[in-house]
Parts: structure tokens; C-alpha cells; sequence
């Protein structure tokens, strides 16, 4: 009978993670920051990442939850939730984090962007000098429009 209380509680354990983690990365924290002086106003989206480890307990040891641990940081209009670059509002530090992008090809989607327009599509992205089939592949996983 131990052993199912044992695996009972880490099944519980394991739906009550689910759930936090669900609550917490479902819902953004917004502030809204208003500047005395002028009509500044500033919207600041936290990200919460939860991080849960769960270890067989030896026999005889007791088991206790941990409080999650969580960092927020401020998201970058140029790159979505999902982690992916979009290429009409990605600013020149944005683009130099997709892979084999350097500041050289960087620049280039900037001012193809501003002489051509927004990309309709991420296929748009081999109209850009420098920029081939084959590095529009290596991207296609990173980038969005």
C-alpha cells in the first residue's frame, strides 16, 4: 500500500505542477508606468518561466513541495512569444540573434524593408542581397512576418 500512496502523491504532485504552470504562463503580468512630467506612458509585459524538478525520494525520506522559481524579463516588440524573429518589426539586435545573421545581413533586411515595404510573406526574405534559398531554409524555423 506504500507504494501506491507514493505514486498516488507524485501523480498529484505532477496535475498541481501542471496547473500552476498553465495559470502562470497563461497570464502576463501588465504595468502600466505614467511619467509625471509628460504624457509618457509605458506598458511593460513580465514573462514568468517556472522550472520543477521532481526525484525519487530514498526509502524512509519524506518528500515537500518547493516554491517555483521565476525570472520576468521585458519582451522584445521584434520577437513573439514562440521565440520567433518577425521581419517587420525586428530591430537590427533582433535579427543578429537569428543564426548566420551579422550585422552586415542585418542591416540589409532593415533597408530592404524601408525601400521595399513589409514582407508579406517569410519567403520574402530571399529578395534581401546576401540572403539565398539556402540560409532562407536555416531561418524558416525562426522567423515570422
Amino acid at each position: 500500500m506504500r507504494k501506491q500512496e507514493q505514486i498516488l502523491s507524485v501523480i498529484a504532485l505532477v496535475l498541481l505542477a501542471g496547473v500552476i504552470i498553465y495559470h502562470v504562463l497563461s497570464s502576463p503580468l501588465t504595468y502600466e508606468v505614467t511619467v509625471e512630467e509628460g504624457v509618457t506612458t509605458e506598458t511593460v509585459v513580465a514573462t514568468t518561466s517556472v522550472s520543477l524538478s521532481l526525484t525519487d525520494p530514498e526509502p524512509g525520506e519524506t518528500t515537500t513541495a518547493s516554491e517555483p522559481s521565476t525570472e520576468t524579463a521585458t519582451a522584445s516588440p521584434g520577437i513573439d512569444d514562440t521565440g520567433k524573429v518577425n521581419l517587420n518589426s525586428a530591430s537590427l539586435e533582433d535579427l543578429k540573434t537569428l543564426k548566420g545573421i551579422g550585422d552586415a545581413k542585418a542591416q540589409a533586411i532593415l533597408d530592404d524593408r524601408t525601400e521595399n515595404g513589409p514582407f508579406a510573406a517569410i519567403e520574402d526574405l530571399t529578395r534581401v542581397s546576401g540572403i539565398g534559398q539556402k540560409t532562407f531554409e536555416n531561418l524558416r524555423d525562426q522567423i515570422t512576418v
